[in-house]
């Protein structure tokens, strides 16, 4: 879970100083303070941290915002990747490997009190890569919430509106009501809602049922993440035709999404969201 940052300036690294203990010493023990000069918020379920008076800028993904939301300043690592162990029903030692190396990069980036501040200087901030109009999507195999297998190749011979999706992103649960109201209308024009998304299948079930969603939802984890949307967070979709191809540019977060679907339901005009 690597931090990026944001800048034009050109890549130097800085030798740790005297400011506190080295990112790699740190351990099961250490207890996580964020500094008070960083700013954070979330953008489509992944986090933006500031640092106050600088240009730096760093970029968290979704499993690194729920880890970095755990840093309260009085539970130590050990315990936060216990607690979300249990949370989330994943191996131990798996998520203490994970919270560990996101506690030592944001140490590492100067985020945290008490770490040395060890981060190359910021970067031009490169664009995740989307796949072109044309394009045929990646292959995949991937569990739905009954544990039934579902590849790529399954959704062709009809119209899939695929949107990448996380039960723990606030701006999923925005849209998840109009995505419920259109799924008849998708399905009249020959369109299928598919949902692939992060979590476990409690969480994602909750989340439907709540929302009246009628949805094939696909569950990815780490080590079967889909090449579909690197990088790109949560919501954006795309249209997929019926050769598994994509046949729309990349819609993005809690506005476009539901104005592709919109579109595709048939409907003329396409409400805007905050």
């Amino acid at each position: 879970m690597a931090t990026e940052e944001l800048t034009d300036e050109p890549e130097q690294v800085e030798e740790p100083g005297d400011s506190g203990m080295r990112a790699d010493d740190i351990d099961e023990a250490f207890i996580p303070i964020p500094k008070e000069n960083v700013v954070g918020v979330e953008i489509d379920g992944e986090a933006v941290l500031l640092i106050e008076g600088t240009t730096s800028v760093h970029w968290l993904n979704a499993v690194g915002t729920v880890v970095w939301s755990s840093f309260d300043g009085m539970t130590t690592v050990g315990e936060i990747a216990a607690a979300l162990s249990q949370q989330y029903a994943a191996d131990p030692e798996t998520v203490l490997n994970d919270v560990l190396e996101l506690t030592r990069g944001t140490g590492r980036a100067g985020l945290l009190e008490g770490v040395a501040e060890e981060a190359p200087r910021p970067q031009a901030w490169v664009p995740p890569e989307t796949l072109n109009v044309g394009e045929e999507i990646p292959a995949f195999e991937l569990s739905d919430l009954d544990g039934q297998r579902v590849k790529a190749e399954d959704l062709r011979g009809r119209r899939t509106l695929l949107v990448n999706w996380s039960p723990y992103c606030g701006f999923c649960q925005q849209i998840a009501p109009e995505l419920s109201e259109l799924t008849p209308e998708l399905r009249q024009r020959g369109v299928e809602l598919v949902l692939l998304t992060i979590g476990n299948k409690d969480d994602n079930r909750k989340v439907a049922q709540a929302h009246g969603l009628d949805a094939l939802i696909l569950l990815q984890d780490e080590q079967e993440e889909v090449g579909i949307f690197p990088a790109l967070g949560t919501p954006v979709a795309y249209l997929i035709d019926e050769e598994g191809k994509v046949a729309s540019d990349l819609a993005h977060g809690a506005q476009e999404v539901p104005v592709l679907a919109q579109r595709l339901a048939g409907r003329e005009e396409a409400p805007q969201h905050g």
